[in-house]
């Protein structure tokens, strides 16, 4: 497995593991209507637009998950992870350990101090990783995906410890 930028080439696949991490790791979080109506081809045409931010992990042509890094004003972050994804199968094998490294590795190469990643309150999955990465739970908010506002957690990571 190796870490890379994204390619053009990748977008198909980043689309298909943000559809098919939805409809597995958010049934019962959200709305059934609104993840049944997911659909890859639809999020290709929305990815397509910000994949120069992502970082990937690859094992040859085969994207096993995606980050997606951004440089931010919300103090008090100076940067965040917006999307870490790994494909569903491929869960427990330290892809997302190795995407979250290099993002903060990137991010202190940068300058930056202070990290922040949100998620949804009620995925303890993700909260447990983020928890286990070292986040420290800042503050909440609430996001709406189709019909309905979803409570959202957020974690800081200190970069320059």
């Amino acid at each position: 497995m190796i870490i890379r930028q994204a390619k053009e080439e990748d977008v198909m696949q980043i689309a298909e593991i943000l559809t098919e991490d939805w409809k597995t790791a958010y049934r019962g979080i959200i709305e059934d209507d609104y993840l049944d109506s997911l659909d890859a081809a639809q999020r290709y045409r929305i990815e397509i637009r910000r994949y120069r931010e992502m970082t990937v992990a690859a094992d040859g042509d085969e994207v096993l998950g995606y980050a997606w890094n951004e440089m931010t004003d919300e103090a008090p972050a100076d940067c965040e992870i917006i999307a870490l994804y790994v494909r569903y199968s491929r869960r427990g094998n330290g892809i997302g350990r190795a995407l979250m490294r290099h993002s903060m590795d990137r991010f202190r190469e940068a300058g930056k101090k202070t990290m922040i990643v949100w998620c949804l309150k009620e995925n303890h999955e993700s909260r447990r990783f983020y928890e286990k990465m070292g986040g420290k739970v800042f503050k909440g908010g609430t996001h709406r995906w189709g019909s309905r506002d979803y409570d959202m957690i957020s974690y800081l990571y200190r970069l320059d410890e």
